[in-house]
């Protein structure tokens, strides 16, 4: 073959290669755009049920933490004394936390199932030379935020705050306390660690010295913690009063504090003078915004009391001193325009001993549900009922057979009521209800429902 030739072989090779290499391109170019069929698989969802197996957890306060106990570290809060805690339901566990300084009883832990009435309480009596009084309280749930009302840090009072972690890693808590000029300087709260297992108290003293009227706003990170309270006051070298201030939870335009009372033993509570002696106080803040506020008794008839109104500065504490508390009324209810928390200062005067009691807000009971409360010794019932409907309450003993006592709440009324220390109630119609201690001092505190859980979660697999 020539030269020629062979040259002329190979460039019509390379020419049709490059034809073929070409119509192959276009070829998958034109196929890729052009749809090809498919199947097509809708995800399928799957419905969890998160809440089986899991638990509910309640931490109470402790032993009363004293403080400047201590006279070498003033500034320290000392647990003295045995708080008895009364538990309504069936645990299936009862811890302890740690507490940084030793003395007194330490705050007990009560797990139970997420599905079944479970609550718990505690209460102490103190009579040393430097406290005197009723404490009493609600043990609680672990939560990010949470706010405390109450106290004060004037000359003779002390205030401590008391936060609990029963979780597995430590919280971080930023505490910030308000006043009636606005929230404390910055620069004065701060972040206090909380290992695991374990309970810090803190003086409130040292947070804001020399304030009248407190309120506390807690806000965890790294787990959920628990917050109380711890107020005492002396007068002249002696001690008249304590008490353990229950927390409670977002800011609300209506407040309903079941137990509220005022008592004086001495004929009455007013002498002479137009007002009590020592008059209730209803203490309100209004986080974010301004506005204003209406505050009224109610009895057990069902009767209303117009106690004031409360002009409301956004960040500022602000207090109501009615002259009179009416006779007979059992609790408070607040309306505001914007969202708001509070407590309720009484008062129980009995021969030479004073004491006082901050209640807390309650969480409203919805109605036929059955709702465990934990009534502590020398305790009773107080149930509100704000609708407009009357409404009928059983309360029963847990996990007893005995018929259930009904108790009748007329509409806008606050009842009492005596109950078994594990005692379910469960209402017609929703309510609100506090126990009340007013024999030989005064305490309270709020019964407040589980919180709720979302029980299912979707799942869609592929």
């Amino acid at each position: 073959m020539s030269q020629r030739s062979e040259v002329l072989r190979v460039g019509v090779r390379a020419t049709v290669g490059l034809l073929v290499t070409g119509i192959a391109a276009t070829a998958i170019v034109l196929l890729g755009n052009v749809p090809l069929p498919g199947v097509e698989r809708t995800p399928l969802a799957m419905t969890v049920d998160t809440s089986q197996d899991s638990e509910r957890t309640y931490v109470c306060a402790g032993s009363f933490a004293e403080l400047g106990a201590d006279p070498t570290r003033s500034g320290v809060a000392v647990p003295l004394g045995t708080a008895a805690v009364t538990i309504a339901g069936d645990p299936t566990e009862t811890t302890e936390l740690v507490r940084q300084e030793e003395g007194g009883s330490a705050p007990a832990v009560v797990q139970g199932p997420a599905d079944a009435p479970l609550v718990a309480a505690q209460t102490q009596r103190l009579s040393t030379p430097t406290l005197s009084g009723l404490s009493a309280s609600a043990c609680t749930e672990p939560v990010n935020e949470q706010w405390l009302v109450g106290g004060s840090t004037a000359v003779g009072a002390s205030s401590t705050l008391s936060l609990g972690n029963p979780g597995q890693v430590p919280a971080t808590a930023r505490v910030t306390v308000y006043d009636a000029e606005g929230p404390v300087d910055a620069g004065q709260t701060t972040g206090v660690l909380v290992p695991p297992g374990s309970e810090r108290t803190v003086s409130l003293n040292g947070y804001a010295a020399d304030r009248e009227q407190l309120a506390v706003r807690v806000v965890s990170t790294g787990a959920t913690v628990t917050a109380t309270m711890g107020v005492s006051q002396i007068e002249t070298l002696d001690p008249f009063a304590v008490d353990t201030v229950t927390r409670q939870l977002e800011p609300q335009s209506t407040l309903v504090i079941p137990g509220v009372t005022n008592i004086y033993d001495h004929v009455d509570n007013h002498g002479d003078q137009e007002g009590d002696y020592y008059p209730v106080q209803v203490r309100l803040l209004a986080p974010d915004a301004s506005g204003r506020a209406t505050v009224r008794a109610v009895d057990k008839k069902g009767e209303s009391t117009e106690l004031g109104s409360v002009e409301l500065e956004a960040g500022a504490v602000a207090e109501l001193r009615p002259e009179r508390w009416p006779e007979g009324a059992n609790a408070v209810i607040v309306e505001a325009d914007v969202p708001v928390v509070g407590g309720v200062l009484g008062t129980a005067v009995r021969d030479e001993d004073r004491d006082y009691a901050w209640f807390a807000p309650g969480g409203e009971i919805p109605a036929e549900t059955p709702t465990a409360a934990a009534v502590v010794s020398g305790g009773g019932l107080v149930l509100v009922n704000p609708g407009a409907e009357d409404a009928e309450a059983e309360i029963a003993e847990a996990g007893s057979d005995d018929e259930p006592r009904t108790v009748k709440i007329p509409a806008g009324a606050a009842v009492t009521s005596r109950a078994p220390a594990s005692a379910e109630i469960t209402s017609t119609a929703p309510i609100f209800v506090g126990v009340r201690m007013a024999r030989n001092g005064i305490a309270g505190y709020p019964v407040l429902p589980a919180e709720s859980r979302s029980g299912e979660l979707t799942v869609y697999t592929r």
